[in-house]
């Protein structure tokens, strides 16, 4: 790929779940790796984009892949985007678990799938789900006649089945290499409202459709995890869906992937938050951005479809959305087209350098060089406050704590000149501070 881009470099052996809807793909993806990291609904089609997880079997390791259902339903826009990615997963697969429901037997569309199957050269397992008692297991023998191969009886539901099925798959594959390295990607959550170019951004990364992209909102409706290298620095990409204000969210799904998306935010290092270039900032970019700052985390606005306005020097766009919202002027805006790839790939840099700072811990000679200072500054002195001690109590986000003596005497105005004070010595853009405040005695010399 261009641009010192690739996939990670240590790919696992690769398990992808395939079947028509409705069959229980999205709950055997969530039996197996023991969370409900995909959304499950009795309504078919909810799972659209791609779903990968690493997992650690009896100490083997590999990646489970949830896809869209294979649905052939003509005159549908999203069902052929969805058998793209799905077509796409099965390229990618080492292994494919081909998922049935004894409840209802064989179907066309599993006779069609099969048929296709077949023309690959993946190794198969033929699963047939929903036999949740093992009296029923007969229920499965029937698929016999797809020609894929003996089935397994199993059941997302209960478990039952689910241990021999990954015992017989990780037979054939190797234990992984010792490996001294304990280096982990850094998270970054792709967050914003519906329709903001969520899912585009991921897609301009990797020049090609890892994600689905479609005009209608709500496209996305899982957190979508990729991995990457780009520059030799690792990185967890993850494509969200839309979050909307609870009154708008009128879908279950919707409301799912609302919680998941949330849910990226509290596990990621760093988020970027798009906004549309063309519609400026709205009241849900703003609750966006809120959610980010609280839980802590790095933060990044990328004002896409900068491509769609004209007329408008970015400057002028920057000081209006400070005008709008003012915290912002703590954090980088970066103006991009997911479009045509402009200042797409300079977000990374941004989010790594942005990491790095947080992950720093200030030097005591240096805290104590900020307390002279601050102490000694009109805006704390002439408030009579003083700040008798100043430690370190954490890293992203650094958080810092000052022991004074009348706690409440800091006013808000102080409290704002100490914060932007750290900003500038430590170059804390783009980085929440956490800063306290304790009651603390004097020290008298004896």
């Amino acid at each position: 790929m261009k641009s010192g881009l690739q996939m990670t470099k240590n790919r696992h052996m690769m398990i992808v779940i395939v079947g028509r809807p409705n069959v229980g793909k999205s709950s055997i993806f969530n039996r197996i790796i023991g969370s409900r990291k995909a959304i499950v609904e009795s309504a078919s089609g909810t799972t659209r984009d791609r779903l990968y997880a690493d997992i650690k079997w009896k100490g083997k390791e590999f990646t489970i892949v949830d896809t869209g259902g294979f649905d052939t339903v003509r005159g549908r826009d999203m069902t052929a985007l969805i058998l793209k990615q799905l077509y796409a997963a099965i390229d990618q697969a080492d292994i494919i678990f081909f998922v049935t429901d004894a409840t209802v037997g064989i179907l066309p569309q599993d006779i069609e799938f099969s048929n296709r199957l077949r023309k690959t050269s993946k190794r198969i397992y033929l699963i047939a789900n929903k036999v949740d008692d093992k009296s029923q297991t007969d229920k499965a023998m029937e698929f016999f006649e797809l020609g894929i191969g003996s089935p397994y009886a199993v059941s997302a539901m209960n478990g039952i089945g689910i241990e021999k099925l990954l015992d017989d798959v990780t037979r054939s594959i190797a234990k992984p290499e010792p490996s001294d390295s304990t280096a982990r990607p850094v998270s970054v959550a792709v967050v914003g409202r519906p329709n903001v170019g969520k899912s585009s951004y991921i897609n301009s990364i990797f020049k090609e459709d890892r994600v689905i992209v479609h005009p209608v909102a709500g496209t996305t409706r899982d957190a979508v995890d990729t991995e990457l290298v780009y520059k030799d620095r690792d990185y967890l990409l993850i494509d969200t869906a839309g979050i909307r204000h609870n009154t708008k969210i009128n879908e279950s799904a919707d409301f799912y992937g609302s919680v998941r998306s949330k849910e990226a935010v509290k596990r990621c290092d760093a988020a970027i938050v798009l906004i549309d270039g063309f519609d400026g900032l709205r009241e849900d970019d703003e609750r966006i951005i809120d959610l980010v700052i609280t839980e802590g985390k790095a933060l990044i606005v990328a004002v896409n479809k900068w491509d769609l306005t004209t007329g408008m020097e970015m400057s002028k766009y920057g000081d209006m959305l400070i005008k709008k919202m003012s915290v912002l002027k703590n954090y980088p805006i970066i103006f991009m087209s997911c479009k045509t790839g402009r200042n797409v790939t300079d977000s990374l840099d941004l989010v790594w350098s942005i990491y790095e700072r947080s992950r720093v811990p200030v030097k005591d000679d240096d805290l104590a060089e900020t307390l002279r200072s601050l102490n000694n500054a009109p805006e704390v002195k002439n408030k009579k406050i003083k700040l008798l001690s100043l430690v370190q109590e954490g890293t992203t986000p650094p958080a810092f704590v000052f022991g004074t003596k009348y706690p409440g005497s800091v006013t808000e105005n102080s409290k704002r000149y100490i914060e932007n004070f750290f900003r500038k010595s430590y170059n804390y853009e783009g980085v929440p501070i956490r800063i306290r405040y304790d009651r603390m005695k004097p020290v008298r010399n004896k």
